[in-house]
C-alpha cells in the first residue's frame, strides 16, 4: 500500500536504541513535514512513540484501537459503537463535517470506555496503533513493483546507550492478539 517508503541503513540502527531510533525518526519528520505518524504498539513502538512526540513537541494517543480521517466514516463508527446522538451532534456542529484532522480512539477508565483524541493545534499527529487495527491490503504486483525506496542519509546524534548482548528468553509464549478466538477455562 506505500507509495514511498524511506530507507536509513546505518550500523548504529543495527540493534535497537531508543536514543538512535528517536534521532532518525525525529530528524526525518522534521525534514519531511508529515501530517501524521503512525508507530506499531509493540514494546518497542511503547518505547520510541513517547520520545519522538516529546522530541517533535506533539502529543501522542497510545494503543488506538480506530482511526479515522474522513468525518463521515468517523460518525458512523459512532453510531454502531457508542450509544450517542451523532445525527444530533452534527446538527448541532459538536462534530464537523469538514473537520480533517486524526480521530484517534482508545480504551480509557480500563477499557470500559472508548476516548476519541485530536490533535488540531500540533503536527505531526501521533499515535501508536494496536494490531489488527489497519486492515492489510490485497497484494498488487504492478503497485508493489511501483513503490519508489527513497535512500535517507541523517547524520547521527552521539549515542548515549551501546548494546553489549541481546539475550532472548526461552518461553515458548502464546501469541493470543492475533488469534481469532481464545477459549479459557
Amino acid at each position: 500500500g506505500a507509495d514511498k517508503v524511506i530507507l536509513v541503513d546505518d550500523p548504529a540502527l543495527k540493534d535497537y536504541t531508543t536514543d538512535a531510533y528517536a534521532d532518525v525518526i525525529c530528524k526525518a519528520v522534521m525534514d519531511k513535514k508529515p501530517e501524521i505518524v503512525l508507530i506499531g504498539a509493540t514494546n518497542i513502538g511503547r518505547d520510541l512513540g513517547p520520545r519522538c512526540a516529546a522530541r517533535l513537541h506533539t502529543g501522542l494517543t497510545a494503543d488506538c484501537t480506530h482511526l479515522d480521517v474522513d468525518t463521515a466514516k468517523y460518525a458512523d463508527f459512532l453510531r454502531e459503537a457508542s450509544t450517542l446522538n451523532v445525527d444530533q451532534m452534527v446538527e448541532t456542529g459538536r462534530i464537523k463535517m469538514d473537520d480533517r484532522n486524526l480521530k484517534m480512539t482508545r480504551p480509557a477508565f480500563g477499557g470500559h470506555l472508548m476516548a476519541t483524541i485530536i490533535c488540531p493545534r500540533f503536527r505531526p499527529q501521533m499515535s501508536t496503533v494496536r494490531p489488527g487495527v489497519l486492515k492489510k491490503g490485497e497484494y498488487n504486483e504492478a503497485k508493489a513493483n511501483a513503490v519508489v525506496v527513497e535512500k535517507y542519509n541523517v547524520e547521527l546524534d552521539p549515542i548515549k546507550t551501546q548494546v553489549v548482548e541481546i539475550v532472548k528468553e526461552a518461553k515458548q509464549l502464546v501469541d493470543l492478539i492475533g488469534a481469532d478466538v481464545v477459549v479459557s477455562v
